[in-house]
């Protein structure tokens, strides 16, 4: 890894981050793939708690050899670390009850609207200005989720459970901008593993049932794979801009999609295709628009 991150740190900083994102999409559907196959035999809440539990012992070394100082387990931040947390841990249990209990396809795109979400939670907690071209933008978007959640038709509890999932992971990223200010990434993803599994332990018990051997081995790749996920999704957008390397993370849908058909024999449902492609258009708009607005403020240094 060492050996990987100093080749990389020789190209250009959003081909780094195109590489840690692309990265991270392929363990991200390994993951969600491997926690759908295990919800055959699992209820979600206990998944999730799995895959926090096991991804805090996959990153035990790495803290173990940061050790207790800064840029390990001591924070600067101690409070937003755990409201981050908590946040985190409600959206990965919404999340992953949705995976299980939706194509991984309708799953995924449900979750892309947390872009849309961004907009404004930015305006309210990090005091962003939102222009009237990014607001109708979201909007539009947002007709795309209804699209999805088909309310006048079949729609099902998972697709909100879906939404709120993107909702909290909306707010854990405005909550990543301000913490990540503070703390290394080692130490975002033990906060918001250890809190995780803290919350997610109750509702765990509660539809308990105890993995045999296999089982254990395929938690714990789920685990390693969404350690790897996060810890690239992390790296990728703190090198990269968002208005450039965000749409590699669109890919997951397809890969979503491919995994349920040829896994679970599911096929691409039309309203997705459609839904999904009116938030990705409409998010990667916002992602120009304010690509343009923050080049806009910056001083153009040939008139200086």
């Amino acid at each position: 890894m060492n050996f990987l991150t100093k080749f990389l740190s020789t190209l250009p900083r959003n081909i780094q981050g195109a590489f840690w994102l692309g990265s991270s999409v392929f363990a991200f559907t390994a993951m969600a793939g491997l926690a759908k196959y295990l919800g055959n035999d699992f209820h979600a809440f206990q998944i999730s708690f799995f895959r926090s539990f096991f991804s805090l012992i996959v990153i035990s070394p790495f803290l173990i050899r940061a050790g207790a100082a800064q840029g390990g387990v001591k924070t600067k931040v101690p409070l937003l670390q755990i409201v981050r947390g908590t946040v985190s841990a409600v959206g990965i249990m919404m999340g992953f009850y949705a995976i299980v209990n939706l194509p991984l396809a309708d799953a995924q795109a449900i979750r892309f609207s947390s872009s849309l979400f961004l907009v404004p939670l930015a305006a309210i907690f990090l005091k962003e200005k939102i222009g009237l071209r990014r607001t109708i933008a979201a909007l539009v978007g947002f007709t795309g989720v209804l699209i999805m959640l088909d309310p006048g038709g079949d729609y099902n509890f998972a697709s909100f459970m879906a939404l709120g999932a993107a909702i909290a992971f909306a707010f854990a990223a405005i909550l990543v901008n301000i913490v990540s200010k503070y703390d290394e990434p080692v130490t975002l993803m033990f906060y918001s593993n250890i809190i995780s599994v803290l919350i997610m332990i109750i509702p765990a018990l509660m539809f308990w049932v105890t993995p045999n051997f296999d089982q254990i081995i395929l938690i714990f790749i789920m685990a390693i794979c969404a350690s790897i996920a996060h810890n690239f999704f992390i790296r990728a957008y703190a090198v990269g801009e968002a208005s450039v390397i965000a749409p590699i993370d669109y890919i997951r849908l397809l890969f979503s999609a491919a995994v349920d058909f040829l896994i679970f024999g599911i096929i691409f449902g039309l309203n997705t295709l459609i839904g999904s492609a009116i938030i990705i258009l409409t998010s990667l708009y916002i992602l120009r628009r304010e690509a343009k607005v923050k080049k806009d403020k910056e001083p153009n240094l040939e008139e200086i």
